[in-house]
């Protein structure tokens, strides 16, 4: 139900797209993702935006990390047996990696090495990472999405603490995604994507959360994906079956509807970047391009330094 009219659509433009001779053409990958599309050589997702225009992304199914630097121009940066999902910056310069075969694992931009993190819980595997973010206290948030949904709910949200303890803040989770803090980090937002919502968790003082609520709801083939907040509260939701990134005000209502700029619809995820820190960069996974739009205000999160190659 929603009485709201229908919010005012904007247009995506291209800003790079992965040239052929970067993308695998000529070889096999077991990773699907559920879609029935067949790949073209990669499925990017993942994107971080940094202070000297670049922007760092993955390619799931060939287990890489890539680069658009402020020229456009973009290089491989790492490459492994992995299944990359999802990148965060830390405050030393690297980036975390959510991967779905490997857990979390650590990359330094600077040496181009990849080493773990946390590839297990208690001796056990992880059902498969999905996506990270970093807080303001160095808390890692993450997803464990693995292959669960609505006749498999038992997908988990982890918050690993600087000391390394782990806590598990959801294990009833309908495929989690993507996640994000709201701007003052009282709030923890996660996209389940095959129940199509968004859910809102509390996170209380003393570490604990309760009455976790369904925030957004939505419908289609897959549900959101990758969030972002902007400094105004508004949440940015990727949503790649509707080929669109939905924005709404704190409360939920809808203030905005991004629509892709190119012959792809699967926007996945996307960040703030740019001089201003007031541009929306968008990964459309299957056809290996990101597009941008210019946004009236700030990101919620400060771009970040990562360290130089």
């Amino acid at each position: 139900m929603n009485f709201y009219p229908p919010p005012p659509v904007l247009t995506a433009e291209l800003h790079i797209r992965v040239p052929d001779h970067l993308r695998c053409l000529e070889e096999e990958s077991e990773w699907r993702g559920g879609i029935a599309t067949a790949l073209k050589g990669l499925f990017i997702e993942g994107p971080v935006a940094d202070d000297r225009g670049n922007i760092y992304f993955v390619d799931i199914p060939y287990g890489r990390i890539l680069r658009a630097d402020s020229e456009r121009t973009v290089t491989v940066c790492a490459r492994w047996d992995g299944e990359p999902n999802g990148l965060a910056a830390t405050k030393d310069g690297d980036l975390l990696v959510a991967d779905y075969k490997q857990g979390i694992l650590r990359f330094d931009p600077s040496t181009g090495k990849v080493h773990p993190h946390l590839t297990r819980k208690n001796l056990e595997r992880f059902k498969g990472p999905n996506d990270l973010i970093v807080d303001s206290k160095n808390n890692v948030y993450f997803t464990d999405q693995g292959q669960t949904g609505m006749t498999d709910p038992t997908g988990r949200v982890y918050r690993l603490s600087p000391e390394g303890k782990l806590d598990t803040l959801i294990e009833n989770g309908v495929s989690p995604n993507g996640l994000a803090l709201s701007p003052d980090e009282t709030h923890l937002y996660v996209a389940m994507t095959r129940s199509n919502q968004v859910w809102r968790v509390p996170l209380h003082p003393d570490g604990s959360t309760s009455k976790v609520a369904n925030f957004f709801q939505s419908f289609g083939t897959a549900g959101p994906d990758g969030l972002a907040f902007d400094e105004e509260g508004n949440l940015f939701i990727c949503h790649p079956s509707l080929g669109s990134v939905f924005v709404v005000d704190p409360a939920g209502i809808p203030k905005a509807r991004i629509v892709s700029g190119t012959e792809g619809i699967h926007l996945t995820n996307c960040c703030f970047g740019g001089p201003e820190n007031k541009t929306l960069y968008i990964t459309s996974s299957l056809d290996g391009t990101i597009q941008k739009v210019e946004w009236h205000c700030k990101g919620a999160l400060s771009v970040p330094k990562v360290k130089s190659p």
